[in-house]
């Protein structure tokens, strides 16, 4: 039987609402100060904009998805009793996953668009940081859009082919209404999916950090 859960569903909540709360505070000191001693708003600025909008709007996500994260916790350890729509519980949830994996890796990537455009300025008519700059940049968008894209390159389904079907291979499953559900996503070929695009996500994070940083 799965472990109970150790986090409880507020303090799930006030944890990330506490991170969400830091991250804007000093992202708005950030936009004040740079607007009071520049008069004026860069491109960088814009960028940095951008990011805490999908990072608001990537945790208002986690928010909606934090009951169906915990309804399927407690039904996978037998704490709580399925109810008749789970199936279609477990589907929304999915997309609202998605959705939030969309909107975060949308801001990572626009942290990294903040970083580039700022150091723009600082290299103009350099022409060999400037050719730099641009090959970092090609790195940056390759990665992103890798990385905003692993989620549907591993598991390409919106409905239910994604929890498969009776008595197809699979290493996890819920039940429902007394009938086991293989989660198509976790065959062993897109498991196979799943570790080369994390490897890839990895590889490729880590290197535009280390260009664009």
């Amino acid at each position: 039987m799965a472990k109970r859960v150790k986090i409880t569903k507020d303090g799930f909540k006030i944890g990330i609402g506490f991170m969400l709360a830091v991250a804007v505070s000093l992202a708005a000191g950030r936009i004040f100060i740079r607007a009071k001693l520049n008069r004026k708003i860069y491109v960088d600025d814009g960028f940095f904009f951008l990011a805490v909008v999908t990072l608001v709007a990537g945790t208002v996500m986690t928010y909606l998805d934090v009951p169906y994260i915990y309804l399927q916790q407690n039904v996978q350890a037998g704490t709580q009793a399925p109810p008749a729509d789970f199936i279609q519980q477990l589907l929304k949830s999915v997309k609202i996953q998605d959705a939030a994996v969309v909107l975060l890796s949308a801001t990572i990537f626009a942290v990294k668009l903040a970083f580039l455009a700022f150091f723009r300025g600082l290299i103009w008519r350099l022409k060999k940081l400037e050719i730099w700059w641009w090959c970092v940049l090609v790195i940056v968008i390759i990665s992103s859009i890798v990385l905003i894209c692993s989620n549907f390159i591993t598991c390409p389904y919106f409905d239910e082919r994604i929890l498969g079907r009776p008595g197809h291979s699979s290493r996890l499953f819920v039940e429902s209404n007394s009938r086991a559900l293989p989660v198509k996503c976790v065959s062993p070929s897109a498991l196979k999916r799943q570790n080369a695009a994390l490897r890839a996500v990895s590889i490729l994070d880590i290197l535009s950090d280390l260009f664009s940083g």
